[in-house]
């Protein structure tokens, strides 16, 4: 097996950066995955086939009976908040996506040229897919199970998703719901005759602001239920008492869950009286430490293990029956940040615990 090192891979993160990539612009992102992967080893030797669907590719090696591993990143970044472009200090890549995750992309590829496909303990599969950071009726993941029926026979999934190089099972599920507290107009110097929603509204969010994270274990795996206020907006005029208060709040609850169970938990920290509507929702990601293929990365691998406090398509990959954790290079913490940066270390150490699991002869 070729070993790709630390600066073999740098270059490639950073050339990986410098392609512009914001949710619905990926074409350009999509073209240089073409392009590396039609001249790596995975596909020079002829090992595999090459598939595409829109800014969505992926890579299948040739099936020998193998149980299916899927690796998988998305290209897409959040909209460039004046760090657009790779640039290097010291031993840290920054730049937009570099953590959150084009770092785990850049290992990916690197993969596709180290490994051999006729000698890994698994039929590899690569996923590079588009709009992870959009709504997911748009997730380019979501496209390819439903397009390609066949990925749900995987035996494995790992979401190059940053963890600092922890595997971080299942995830939190996410919630978005409207909480409409309504009254009555009047002018602000007459105000006995109007009912003023923020007034109304004022003790329940004095109470619902100060909701505490709550630890909850999961197959002894700590996550942490959630919930914030994240947008306010009330009245029309300065002078007008106002008549509607919508607030927003975003629950994130931990994989013992249900859908419907955490909808009632929400609805049940709302006041009978004030309208609520669930806006949008996403299931939270399994824990699968007790599949076979999980268990095996994670004695090969010794690494950290913890729980995913964040969404992550790892939701997807586990409602569609395959086991699957997140692990990858980048830093959680600096998603979506505008100094955001990832370790050149962790690109090596990343590829070196990955090349180890998926080779023969691993266990």
């Amino acid at each position: 097996m070729a070993t790709m090192t630390s600066p073999d891979l740098v270059p490639l993160l950073a050339r990986l950066v410098d392609i512009p990539s914001v949710t619905g612009d990926e074409a350009a992102v999509a073209d240089f995955v073409v392009e590396r992967m039609r001249a790596s080893r995975a596909l020079r030797e002829g090992r595999g086939e090459l598939l595409r669907s829109g800014h969505s590719i992926v890579w299948r090696a040739v099936p020998r009976g193998k149980p299916m591993a899927i690796l998988a990143g998305h290209l897409d970044t959040v909209p460039p908040n004046q760090n657009a472009g790779a640039r290097i200090e010291g031993d840290r890549l920054y730049g937009l996506g570099s953590s959150d995750m084009k770092a785990g992309v850049a290992v990916m590829l690197a993969l596709a040229d180290a490994l051999d496909p006729a000698r890994t303990r698994f039929d590899l599969v690569l996923v590079f897919y588009d709009s992870e950071e959009g709504p997911l009726e748009r997730n380019g993941l979501r496209r390819l199970l439903a397009e390609m029926p066949w990925l749900r026979e995987g035996a494995l999934g790992i979401l190059l998703e940053p963890t600092s190089l922890t595997v971080e099972l299942g995830c939190n599920g996410s919630m978005n719901a409207e909480v409409k507290v309504t009254g009555k107009s009047a002018h602000s110097a007459r105000p006995w005759l109007g009912l003023n929603a923020v007034e109304r509204a004022a003790p329940w969010l004095s109470q619902v602001t100060r909701f505490p994270p709550t630890p909850v274990q999961v197959q002894g795996i700590e996550f942490r239920e959630t919930l914030q206020i994240t947008t306010v907006r009330a009245g029309r005029a300065k002078n007008v008492v106002p008549d509607e208060l919508v607030a927003n709040l975003n629950y994130r609850f931990p994989p013992d869950r249900t859908l419907e169970q955490a909808e009632a938990r929400l609805r049940a920290l709302v006041p009978a009286d004030f309208e609520f509507a669930v806006v949008d929702r996403a299931a939270p990601g399994l824990v699968c430490a007790d599949a076979d293929a999980v268990r095996d990365f994670l004695a090969t691998s010794g690494t950290v293990v913890r729980g995913k406090q964040g969404w992550t398509d790892v939701a997807q990959l586990t409602a569609a029956g395959i086991p699957a954790f997140n692990f990858g290079p980048g830093i959680p913490e600096m998603a979506h940040q505008r100094d955001e940066y990832c370790p050149t270390e962790n690109l090596e150490r990343a590829h070196r615990v990955l090349a180890g699991f998926l080779q023969e002869g691993a266990r």
